[in-house]
């Protein structure tokens, strides 16, 4: 069973106080190398050891490093191996982007697409143009 007292060691009181914060949602807004990964994912280890289910917990970051990182920390914060567990299951650590297109896949029929739609980065829009042009003469 998570401890959850284990969870708070080694944090500054305002640290503390951001993981402790268990009533609805929590930004955390502060400098870089100031420990943001660390109480965040410590928050969520903490709200899943006081019993909130794993799948009502959303994480959400700008990169996908920043969201592997944080994935990849509260795995080992609940399971000494880091292997996904009963403690982890349905919990969502994602970005913004991964997050969006998730649910406009879930109601896609709603928003007028298919659920099988492509997103096109930079690379993709300026091929499918030049090919148009070149379609057209």
């Amino acid at each position: 069973m998570l401890d959850p007292a284990s969870l708070l060691e080694g944090l500054t009181p305002p640290q503390r106080q951001a993981v402790q914060h268990t009533e609805g949602p929590l930004l955390v807004l502060a400098a870089a190398g100031s420990g943001k990964t660390r109480v965040i994912t410590r928050r969520i280890a903490y709200l899943i050891a006081n019993g909130v289910p794993p799948w009502s917990i959303l994480a959400v970051t700008f990169t996908n490093k920043a969201a592997g990182e944080m994935r990849e920390r509260v795995m080992k914060l609940l399971s000494p191996d880091g292997a996904e567990t009963k403690l982890s299951r349905g919990l969502t650590v994602t970005t913004f982007h991964a997050l969006c297109a998730r649910l406009l896949r879930r109601e896609a029929e709603a928003a007028g697409l298919k659920p099988e739609f492509t997103i096109y980065d930079t690379g993709d829009q300026s091929a499918v143009v030049k090919r148009a042009v070149s379609d057209l003469q």
